[in-house]
């Protein structure tokens, strides 16, 4: 008989997507999920059947309660008031509800029953092939997804920000090229008080893209780690985005051969400038 106990990293991951984990345990997950694709794809199941399980059951509660059960609990008899002879001992009185506490009862064992029955009924059958589950308004995690977690991940680390570091330029320019397919030039960025780390080579939606990292030396947000990120280009990029995930700032823009993303802390303001300058550079 298969084993219908969830595994210890379903139990984890589904911590994880519950937002209910230490920020310790939540940088550890975020690192497995840039380097294990098995733990991202179930990642990304998980975080589906949450959606829906959540648009289910808010689509639920918005359905009237049966006629048929409104009127069996109006027309339900109340007790008759019991008499107590004198001198005979007091008897325990047994629970009986009220129409509101019963239609309460009724109701919360629907709504136990079916969020029971998705539990059950969601759960992968590890004889069938997995299958893609859509629902309006539901967003699945996506490329720029990966591009902040690597972001979000390397920058912490400060001693291993790069992979190679600013003083070898040439031997970043024939890896990143040879790795990601794309020609480019690493921008210099001082006169935005950016000095130049270092780079990696990571990877967003299986896509290989270059990572350049930049540090700032002035200001209120000195020694903040900015990161420029190029790839082979997304139909979906045509225009640029801005968008902020968590504590994170991101604008891409895209050309007809490789799409760029600029990711900064979410307190930069000075985003849009810095993307300006580095397209014409870059």
């Amino acid at each position: 008989m298969a084993n219908s106990e969830p595994s210890a990293l379903e139990r984890r991951l589904s911590a994880f997507v519950d937002s209910q984990v230490s920020d310790t345990e939540r940088q550890d997950v975020e690192a497995m999920l840039v380097n294990d694709p098995q733990a991202r794809a179930l990642h990304d199941d998980l975080k589906r059947g949450s959606q829906i399980g959540r648009h289910l059951l808010d689509d639920m509660l918005k359905e009237p309660v049966p006629l048929d059960l409104v009127r069996g609990i109006k027309n339900t008899p109340l007790p008759r008031k019991a008499m107590r002879l004198p001198g005979s001992a007091r008897r325990s009185r047994a629970f009986r509800p009220s129409g509101l506490q019963a239609l309460s009862a009724c109701t919360l064992t629907l709504l136990v029953g079916c969020g029971l029955g998705y539990m059950i009924g969601a759960r992968p059958n590890p004889t069938q092939p997995p299958q893609t589950l859509t629902t309006q308004g539901f967003q699945q995690r996506d490329w720029l997804d990966d591009i902040v977690s690597s972001y979000r991940l390397h920058s912490r680390q400060q001693n291993r920000l790069a992979e190679i570091g600013a003083d070898k330029p040439a031997d970043i320019l024939e890896w990143l090229t040879t790795g990601t397919g794309i020609s480019f030039r690493i921008p210099d960025l001082t006169d935005s008080g950016l000095a130049f780390v270092g780079a990696r080579l990571v990877t967003a939606e299986n896509t290989p893209t270059g990572m350049l990292f930049y540090r700032r030396t002035s200001g209120d947000s000195d020694g903040d780690i900015l990161a420029l990120t190029f790839s082979r280009a997304r139909p979906e990029t045509t225009k640029p985005i801005e968008d902020i995930r968590l504590d994170t700032s991101l604008v891409s823009w895209s050309t007809p051969l490789a799409t760029y993303v600029i990711v900064a802390p979410s307190s930069a303001a000075d985003l849009d400038e810095i993307a300006a300058k580095a397209a014409g550079l870059i």
